[in-house]
């Protein structure tokens, strides 16, 4: 991981963290279920909303301002930083709080609240990020079985 995509991924974590504080603070929030991020290519500004679709937290990502990609590659880029910051998240432990209903979603959504790409699934001890994790997972089960069937003959 190079340097500022780490430094992007820390920045959507306290981006992250802030927004589900608020939440905590707020006690007549009541449980969330469904997470929004937004990323705006111009500003840079990466938006977060509840399930009801009110903003909860906002930062602006310096690296994404003025970017030269093409809409698809830039959401694609902010996918993967996304996801990196929210399995991290995850494997600390944030989203078992009190107050997120499961199952959880997190999705990288368009203005309209159109989903882009689901980001993250958390449903009781089921934890899906299709990328970080889960990743050769076929590739590598193959090779291991192959190589324990291989002692059977």
């Amino acid at each position: 991981m190079s340097t500022n995509n780490a430094k992007v991924q820390a920045v959507i974590e306290t981006a992250i963290l802030s927004a589900i504080d608020k939440v905590a603070k707020n006690e007549s929030a009541g449980f969330i279920s469904d997470l929004f991020l937004q990323a705006d290519q111009e500003s840079g500004e990466l938006q977060i909303y509840d399930d009801n679709e009110k903003l909860l937290d906002k930062v602006i990502i310096f690296d994404w301002i003025n970017n030269s990609d093409d809409e698809e590659a830039f959401n694609k880029r902010v996918a993967e930083s996304s996801k990196a910051a929210l399995t991290s998240l995850a494997n600390k432990g944030v989203f078992d709080r009190d107050y997120f209903m499961k199952p959880l979603s997190v999705t990288l959504t368009d203005d309209d609240f159109v989903e882009i790409e689901e980001l993250l699934f958390v449903d009781d001890d089921m934890l899906r990020a299709d990328d970080p994790l889960l990743k050769d997972l076929d590739t590598e089960l193959d090779e291991f079985l192959t190589k324990l069937l291989s002692d059977i003959d």
